[in-house]
């Protein structure tokens, strides 16, 4: 028998699907750029679905409190669903990530573990700090490392500049993030970057990130690309970057849709730099 409308709704929307799918396709395309099987495209995307489902469930079920006085929109404080029943979403999702991961290898797992830790200190410690950015950064560096790890069995020397690169992508992505909720923060009393910024000082400093990665990728790509379709995808990610924070200016009722189009961009502009990356042979392993 199905859940009720009202659980199964709830379900869906603790796991926080959008980012959740997002990161999983990510790192599927990317372990299909470096070369995976689909089939190991597909467990490691599986694997990365249900580590953020696990973390998605983990952040509402330590905001039920908060969220009840300033999101009630969230499906806790709404009554679709209990905060225990958050938990073990959480930790049943966490199992599946971890056992999709062990599929592929041992090292998968090991940086599954590490980025499933990083997401609950973001959930269960640094969030309401101002240091909640740094898990978030840390997280999109990480997503890289999983899938080209799960796909190669080895990450290259040269990765380290991937990664410092995906951890600024993911600092703006933070900062964009910190933007949505700055209302809510406020009212709750919730210390970000967002609030100590102010909204014209998050969205420059969003925007100066973001720049610098695009910059980074597109004149690392120029001189090496061998297909221009792919400078055509990292234009795209590009644009749909600034379309995110363009979108700023639409009044508050558009905050969220800030950071989920910048987030899909840079998901757009990151594989396509690694495509070109792969394809000269700039990153190997």
């Amino acid at each position: 028998m199905l859940p009720r409308r009202p659980a199964l709704v709830g379900l869906i929307r603790v796991v926080h699907p959008f980012p959740s799918v997002l990161d999983s396709v990510a790192a599927a395309t990317i372990a299909l750029t470096a070369g995976a099987p689909a089939d190991v495209a597909f467990r490691l995307g599986l694997g990365m679905l249900c580590l953020q489902f696990a973390i998605g469930a983990a952040n509402d079920y330590s905001d039920a409190a908060s969220d009840s006085l300033t999101v009630r929109s969230k499906p806790i404080p709404d009554g679709l669903l209990s905060r225990e029943t958050a938990a073990r979403v959480a930790l049943a999702a966490a199992v599946l990530g971890l056992l999709a991961a062990a599929t592929v290898g041992v090292g998968v797992v090991v940086v599954g573990v590490v980025g499933l830790a990083d997401g609950l200190v973001y959930d269960l410690r640094l969030k309401g700090t101002l240091f909640v950015w740094m898990p978030f950064a840390a997280g999109v560096g990480i997503l890289p490392v999983y899938a080209w790890l799960g796909a190669r069995g080895s990450v290259p020397g040269s990765f380290v500049g991937v990664v410092a690169v995906a951890i600024m992508a993911g600092a703006a992505l933070a900062l964009a993030n910190a933007y949505g909720d700055l209302e809510e923060d406020r009212l709750s009393d919730t210390a970000t970057l967002a609030t100590l910024l102010g909204p014209g000082g998050t969205l420059l400093a969003d925007a100066c990130l973001l720049a610098i990665v695009q910059v980074v990728a597109l004149a690392t790509s120029w001189p090496t690309v061998r297909e221009p379709f792919l400078l055509l995808a990292e234009g795209s990610g590009c644009c749909l970057g600034w379309l995110g924070l363009g979108l700023a200016v639409a009044g508050i009722r558009a905050r969220a849709l800030v950071w989920e189009v910048q987030a899909v961009g840079i998901v757009v502009l990151g594989v396509g730099w690694l495509a070109v990356l792969s394809s000269a042979g700039v990153v190997r392993g």
